[in-house]
């Protein structure tokens, strides 16, 4: 009877050390399953570094990070405070008719939690009227309302230099569908 009781103890032991390897296994495959990060999901990020339209040059380096963690089907796949490297590869200084300045710049691929590489874009607009257009579309109309002194009136019209401060925030987003494991 002691043996039965022995047997029936050991077996009961080894089930429950089978039960817990298995939800081991399966909680270990909930943490690997791959998850869709689309195209277009927003990222934000901010500056740690100051630019300004005055100074900045093409390959000018600018360090940024992620401000927020990114989320996928309830699974962080970007961590908050992940660091970012974009270059400046243009530089429009500012101009008359009220033409503001631009600053191009390209993003380097941003780390995932689990260390795949994610690309980055900008966001377009489109329908947006920017003050440059509105600016020479007034030049124009005074050309034709004022004559020649009208549009010498656009000209003295100069856009914006651009000023970014660390701390400051944009808002890009996933250039492509990428599929990423999720990392707990």
């Amino acid at each position: 009877m002691k043996q039965l009781n022995s047997a029936v103890s050991l077996l009961g032991c080894a089930a429950m050390t089978l039960t817990m390897a298995f939800s081991t296994i399966s909680t270990a495959r909930a943490d690997n399953e791959l998850l869709k990060l689309k195209h277009h999901t927003e990222v934000q990020l901010a500056f740690d570094d100051e630019v300004d339209s005055k100074t900045a040059k093409p390959g000018d380096t600018v360090h940024l990070h992620t401000t927020e963690p990114v989320i996928v089907d309830g699974k962080r796949v970007i961590a908050p405070d992940t660091h970012v490297i974009g270059t400046v590869r243009a530089v429009h200084h500012r101009g008359k008719f009220g033409q503001n300045a631009k600053i191009q710049m390209v993003l380097a691929p941003i780390k995932a939690t689990n260390g795949a590489e994610i690309p980055l874009g900008f966001k377009t607009k489109s329908g947006d009227m920017s003050r440059g257009g509105e600016a020479a579309g007034a030049s124009i109309g005074g050309a034709v309302l004022l004559g020649p002194i009208g549009l010498v009136g656009g000209y003295f019209v100069t856009g914006k230099n651009i000023h970014v401060h660390p701390g400051d925030k944009m808002s890009v987003e996933v250039s492509k569908d990428v599929l990423v494991k999720s990392m707990q």
